[in-house]
């Protein structure tokens, strides 16, 4: 197909970084009361085992068994007077003594709630990665309770993806209230890829305003975001649910992927890891997904969503043993239906971009000049087109046409056009890119004569 979508102006942010990644992703969510983690502000990882989410309990036993009544600094492997905060879950903590040398922490008595103690009773876990065991040895290299909930679960999901993303920035927000403040800070970072962690579209009252609200963010973002931060949203309808008539119109756009799925696991986190470990230009069709699902779509529940562009997850049965794979490819906009041709767009657009940055205030209004910019912005897309990335390419700079001409041959309103672009110092670029996206229908016909 003949992609027409990339226009190169004049107009661009000269400081924007001449590379970038294509599978990046950032996921805003909630945490649980006790996480440790900075609250809207985005902390790249790039590595799932720095986000743990499982409960830690150990320390509990400790403190009760071995600390009580005693400061936690005065124990062996804390440096004296430095004082040591301490999260015990699912307990009430009393603050019993603060001096000096730390704090002094006992269990508090049966039935007192955590508001009858003073403020300090919120004790957070060892901010120095140290922690008391039940024998009472101090230990180095503690888990950390990072992002402990529905984001940590998201971000550990995601990298379990084969292949996966590189770096994920991981966004806490207070509540599902706060998405908005949160993906202020998202629409700051270079990604490609943002999602909101457990948040399933379930019905016109559950999920549907965080939803429409991550629309929003990835369409008003790439638009005017600035150069490079192009990106798409991914979100899941909820568990079983196969009814698309809960997408609404504020949903329906090129920048969109919807995931159906009969799982208990982040599949919208699944799925954005499975796009982000493949280029652009890679059809996400019958791509491997790690996420747990026993059972599978009805034919006829996969002809609804079909109809409605949602991404469902099937395990074919022409693929030897067993797992998950992506069953479509889709967005949910109807101009642009398949995520690869959006990625796309936004990757050659952004090479061509970071190439032509260079020409500017160096490359003179001249017939030589623009023909310079030609071979720059073919320098960019003849490798794709040799790498089958793009089908092939035209570059047509209309002033460049006059500038070949023979002068004495030049109309006086085409003299003048030459004189306004040199005078003005712009010049016109258009590129036509012919993209043709993978097969995804084989009608086969087999004859025995």
């Amino acid at each position: 197909m003949a992609v027409r979508y990339i226009t190169v102006t004049p107009v661009t942010k000269l400081f924007k970084p001449a590379t970038r990644a294509f599978g990046d992703i950032a996921i805003v969510g909630t945490a649980n009361a006790n996480a440790i983690g900075p609250i809207k502000t985005p902390i790249p990882i790039t590595n799932p085992d720095n986000v743990i989410y499982s409960a830690k309990t150990t320390l509990s036993a400790a403190i009760d068994n071995a600390v009580t009544a005693v400061p936690i600094t005065s124990r062996a492997g804390f440096p004296s007077g430095v004082p040591y905060n301490v999260r015990i879950e699912n307990e009430v903590m009393k603050v019993t003594a603060v001096a000096a040398s730390g704090l002094t922490v006992t269990r508090a008595t049966a039935g007192t709630t955590a508001a009858a103690h003073a403020a300090g009773v919120d004790i957070v876990y060892s901010t120095r990665d140290k922690a008391v065991d039940d024998a009472g040895s101090v230990t180095d290299s503690l888990p950390p309770t990072w992002f402990q909930g529905d984001l940590g679960t998201a971000v550990r999901k995601a990298f379990e993806q084969t292949p996966g993303p590189t770096t994920i920035w991981a966004v806490r927000a207070n509540d599902a209230a706060d998405f908005q403040n949160a993906l202020n800070e998202v629409a700051k970072l270079d990604v490609q890829i943002v999602l909101l962690a457990n948040t399933p579209l379930v019905s016109s009252t559950i999920g549907k305003a965080e939803v429409e609200l991550l629309s929003s963010h990835v369409t008003t973002t790439s638009k005017t975001g600035g150069d490079g931060k192009e990106r798409i949203g991914v979100a899941m309808l909820g568990k079983d649910l196969a009814d698309p008539n809960v997408i609404t119109t504020n949903m329906t756009n090129a920048r969109m992927v919807m995931v159906a799925h009969k799982s208990t696991e982040d599949a919208a986190a699944a799925v954005a890891g499975t796009i982000a470990g493949y280029e652009p230009h890679i059809s996400l069709l019958l791509k491997p997904v790690t996420l747990s699902m026993d059972t599978e779509f009805s034919d006829s529940e996969i002809d609804a969503l079909n109809k409605a562009r949602v991404n469902w997850l099937t395990d074919p049965t022409l693929i030897p043993g067993k797992g998950l794979f992506m069953g479509e490819g889709y967005t949910l906009g109807a101009d642009i239906p398949y995520i690869d041709i959006t990625r796309t767009i936004d990757d050659c657009s952004f090479r061509l971009k970071a190439a032509l940055i260079r020409s500017i205030g160096d490359l003179r209004v001249s017939r030589s000049g623009l023909r310079t910019l030609v071979s720059q912005m073919t320098a960019v897309l003849e490798p794709l087109k040799q790498r089958e990335v793009i089908e092939g390419y035209e570059i047509f700079l209309p002033l460049l046409v006059l500038l070949d001409k023979d002068p004495g041959t030049l109309t006086d309103a085409e003299l003048q056009e030459i004189n306004n672009a040199q005078n003005a110092r712009v010049v016109d670029a258009i590129v036509a890119v012919d993209y043709a996206g993978a097969i995804h229908r084989l009608n086969i016909t087999l004859k025995f004569e």
